[in-house]
């Protein structure tokens, strides 16, 4: 089935054609069923409003009665006094008043008629006789509200008693009982608005009934009046949901055994319902008028649905059948184009078109197949041959098999891109010497196209210089034949008849342009080949040249190294040792390199000073880093080896390496680092339990200690706290400068100013201080806390390690322009030449030399080095038999610092409110 579908157009339309008439036909439906439910929703609206109209009517019209028999008790409640002929004329009065009204009574409390108008005596009224019906009666006597009931006063035998709704209203006064007032009101009356409306829709020949019922369903009042007081609930659909409050519509039999629209609503106030009756058929004739037009529509569209598929066949369908099955296949050349076809091409119509151009496009690809042929003939001929030369003249000569035209040019760009003849023919010798093409001349053809990568022809006029004009060719012709391998060319032709290229010419010629790009492309290639072979054996010898000697470089940076290595293969024998290794071995390399690994760890375990742990350490295979230790004669040594997996490009291992370092010297300082640290806790914990136990001593309540006591405690646990601030601010000063967070506020400080202020907080004790630096020196630019902390702590050591004098000197440095050096310089018994490296490094303190006292951290002077050189100088110590100079250097204050201090003085001196800081500026600018 779904071929067949794919095959035929006109299966396929017919389909398509089916379904849009399928889903017309359901939307049709769908508006249909959509259009009927409005319209029977407004019919039924329509009617609903009708029957709620004669509701509010009906109610309003009983409202007025009891309101209108309220006042009537009243008015007899003040004439009850008088004579009964005084309440006939009342009752008269009333009566002509209200024309629904069809009797009046005054009865006494127990229901008999005292008085009744008319008093026809016809109507054989009886006075005295009790009221009937009796239920209205005591409906009115046990509520305040008027009573009414629908049916026929029983008072009167007359064969005209019409019926009607009895109203009766108590009348009362204070509570006192005087009596009743009763009226009948006519039915026929309440009826008559409804006959009205019915007569009204009679008259427009439309059948409609009203119907009004009460709570019993009697019929009290309706359109035709042989109805009232009839039972008709049950032949009312709807009208009992009426009676509960529902307004709703309902198709059921009326009358004459047709179907009837039923449309009930209550009566508010009341609780009755109005009815309203009509034919279906005829509240419906909308309905099915629109129907007959949506079936009359159905069938014109069917209509001329078939006419538009029985014109599609016979003018469209069957002519592309029949061109179809005549043109499947491109004919002879020698054949004639089908009567069929040709009787077709005659019509004026898209059919015709089609025909003439089927035709057009025999005759056409009959003769694109000839060029093919062709053209498949002179490119084989073109890509015989691989030498440039012989390639460009087959071009050439096939370019003339292919088209009319008297010459041919190849043209090859040189490095300037200025296009010269690479070979021609037809053209003269002028032509090919001369010629000589720039980029910028974008008039000539050949520039163009090798520019723009499109064919470019034009006809030549003599308006401007050219060879082939002179040689009298009017017409040219440029193809580019692009390679981006080897160079663009551009095929250049010309024929001697003033006429443009045909386009089927120009394509023609664009097609063998692209078998010549590659035939040219071959021949090019193949001839650069040798070439580059050579170029290709020329960089290999340069690449096996720069290998040697990057390997070379690589054995010189292996031998350098301190560390030692050794390269293994994959069966554990050692490739390379450099002399590193051989050192730590203690084996010249011809006894490591061609030898099993055992053999080197044979000779660290020679040395090892646990010879089991250090085997168990180097019998691991994997990679991986371990520590072994040995000793060396009396010294031991660490040495930490790194087992790793040498791996190729590919990542497939071909060896390993092992890499041995002296780690020595890292565990001595680490070890050292640890005692230490231990001693920087223990000068902790010494003025702690100082602190603890003289502050425990002032607590105590069972002591009282004399001042000068508990000022000596004081005193001591604040030298203490002094004392353990000092090392915590050491060593959040060195974490800062490591950390290079060590902020400075430089200002220019005399040097005189600033050794004088440190030595007058520093008691000397049994030594003296001189402070021996000539005035007149620059001041130097620094951090005055920070420089003062570097002059306590050398003068403090020089004071503490020296015998009897200490010196403190400044001059301007000789070796390091802008700076002064200072120097602190005792006469104790000196440093040892091997400490003197060390005396600046963290937690270092010699152990020789005479001490004040028992504390220390060793922090002091790697403290002072960190902040001279934060300062940009430097520190240094020199020492001997006669004592110790500690000697640095620091940078002079610049014009333009002081200057700055200057201004800042001189704004210091107006500002009165700070006198405190203006004679410190003084003092500073005093130095």
């Amino acid at each position: 089935m779904r071929p067949a579908l794919r095959r035929s157009l006109l299966t396929r339309l017919l389909t398509v054609y089916l379904l849009f008439v399928v889903v017309v036909l359901l939307g049709g439906a769908r508006i249909n069923m959509l259009v009927e439910q409005r319209l029977r929703s407004d019919v039924q609206a329509s009617d609903q409003a009708l029957a709620e109209e004669i509701a509010r009517e009906t109610s309003l019209q009983l409202l007025g009665a009891e309101q209108a028999l309220q006042s009537l008790g009243r008015l007899v409640l003040a004439s009850q006094s008088e004579a009964p002929a005084r309440l006939e004329q009342l009752f008269q009065a009333w009566h002509d008043a209200r024309s629904d009204v069809d009797h009046v009574y005054w009865l006494d409390p127990f229901g008999a008629v005292l008085v009744a108008w008319p008093a026809d005596h016809t109507d054989h009224i009886i006075t005295g006789a009790e009221f009937s019906p009796p239920t209205v009666v005591e409906q009115a006597l046990k509520s305040d509200q008027p009573a009414f009931e629908v049916g026929i006063v029983g008072l009167s035998s007359s064969r005209l008693a019409t019926p009607g709704v009895i109203v009766a209203q108590a009348v009362r006064t204070q509570g006192r009982l005087h009596g009743l007032v009763a009226a009948n009101f006519s039915l026929a009356e309440l009826s008559l608005p409804l006959a009205n409306v019915v007569q009204a829709q009679q008259r427009q020949s439309k059948h409609l009934m009203i119907t009004v019922i009460d709570s019993n369903g009697v019929v009290v009042a309706a359109s035709e009046r042989r109805r009232l007081l009839e039972t008709a609930l049950g032949e009312l659909p709807g009208a009992a949901q009426a009676l509960q409050g529902q307004s709703l519509s309902r198709t059921g039999p009326g009358p004459n055994g047709q179907d009837w629209l039923f449309s009930s609503v209550p009566v508010p106030k009341i609780g009755w319902a109005v009815v309203v009756e009509r034919p279906a058929s005829e509240a419906l004739a909308v309905v099915d008028q629109f129907h007959l037009w949506l079936l009359l529509v159905a069938l014109l569209f069917s209509l001329g649905g078939l006419l538009f598929w029985l014109l599609l066949h016979l003018r469209v369908i069957r002519p592309l059948q029949m061109l179809a099955s005549q043109h499947q296949a491109l004919p002879a050349s020698t054949a004639a184009i089908p009567a069929t076809t040709r009787q077709l091409a005659r019509q004026h119509d898209e059919i015709g078109e089609l025909a003439r151009s089927l035709i057009r496009l025999e005759r056409d690809g009959l003769r694109k197949l000839s060029e093919l042929r062709t053209l498949l003939e002179t490119s084989s001929a073109v890509v015989r041959s691989l030498d440039p030369r012989a390639v460009i003249e087959e071009i050439m000569y096939e370019v003339q098999r292919l088209v009319d035209v008297q010459a041919v040019a190849v043209l090859l760009p040189d490095t300037q891109g200025v296009l010269r003849v690479l070979q021609s023919s037809g053209h003269s010798e002028r032509y090919d010497r001369q010629l000589s093409l720039a980029p910028e001349r974008v008039s000539s053809a050949a520039v163009l196209a090798l520019n723009s990568g499109q064919p470019v022809q034009k006809l030549l006029d003599g308006s401007q210089p050219s060879f082939a004009y002179d040689d009298g060719f009017r017409a040219v012709l440029a193809l580019p034949i692009i390679s981006h391998h080897v160079g663009s060319v551009v095929l250049v032709v010309h024929r001697r008849e003033p006429r443009l290229f045909e386009e089927h010419e120009v394509q023609l010629l664009s097609t063998f342009a692209n078998y010549a790009t590659l035939a040219w492309e071959h021949a090019v290639l193949y001839e650069r080949s040798d070439e580059r072979l050579r170029e290709v054996a020329r960089e290999n010898e340069g690449l096996y040249r720069r290998a040697t000697e990057e390997k070379q470089r690589l054995a010189a940076i292996m031998e350098s190294m301190q560390d030692g290595l050794l390269l293994l293969g994959t069966d554990g024998q050692i490739l390379y040792a450099n002399q590193a290794a051989c050192a730590i071995a203690g084996l010249p390399r011809t006894a490591l390199e061609g030898h099993a690994i055992a053999t080197f760890y044979e000779a660290l375990q020679a040395t090892g000073a646990e010879a089991a742990a250090c085997a168990r350490a180097l019998s691991r295979t994997e990679p991986a880093t371990f520590l072994i230790e040995n000793s060396e004669g009396t010294q031991a040594r660490a040495l930490q080896m790194r087992l790793f997996a040498v791996q190729s490009e590919g990542g497939e291992t071909i060896g390993r390496g092992l890499l041995v370092r002296d780690v020595t010297r890292e565990r001595e300082l680490d070890e050292f680092k640890t005692t230490l640290l231990a001693a920087v806790g223990h000068e902790v914990r010494t003025p702690l339990a100082a602190i603890k136990g003289y502050a425990s001593t002032l607590l105590q309540q069972d002591v009282v200690w004399p001042p000068e006591e508990q000022q000596q405690f004081l005193q001591t646990i604040m030298q203490e706290a002094d004392r353990l601030t000092q090392l915590v601010r050491n060593l959040l000063d060195l974490s800062r400068q490591e950390a290079g967070l060590l902020q400075l506020r430089r200002i220019p400080v005399d040097p005189r100013a600033l050794v004088r202020a440190v030595g007058e907080r520093i008691k000397p004790g049994a030594a003296t201080l001189a402070v021996e630096i000539p005035p007149g020196l620059p001041p130097v630019l620094v951090d005055r806390g920070r420089i003062d902390v570097v002059l306590h702590n050398l003068i403090s050591n020089a004071l503490l390690y020296g015998a009897h004098h200490v010196r403190v000197r400044a001059w301007p440095s000789t070796d390091e322009e802008g700076t002064l050096t200072f120097a602190v310089l005792d006469d104790g018994p000196g440093i040892a030449p091997e400490e003197l490296p060390h005396i600046f490094e963290r937690f270092y303190r010699s152990p020789r030399g005479r001490r004040q006292h028992a504390g220390g951290t060793g922090l002091g002077l790697a403290i002072c080095k960190a902040f001279v050189e934060a300062h940009g100088g430097r520190i240094w110590a020199q020492s001997g038999p006669a004592g110790t100079v500690m000697c640095f250097s620091l940078p002079c204050a610049s014009q333009s610092a002081l200057r700055t201090l200057h201004e800042a003085v001189d704004e210091e001196e107006g500002d009165s409110s700070d006198g405190h800081r203006n004679r410190e500026g003084q003092a500073h600018l005093a130095c």
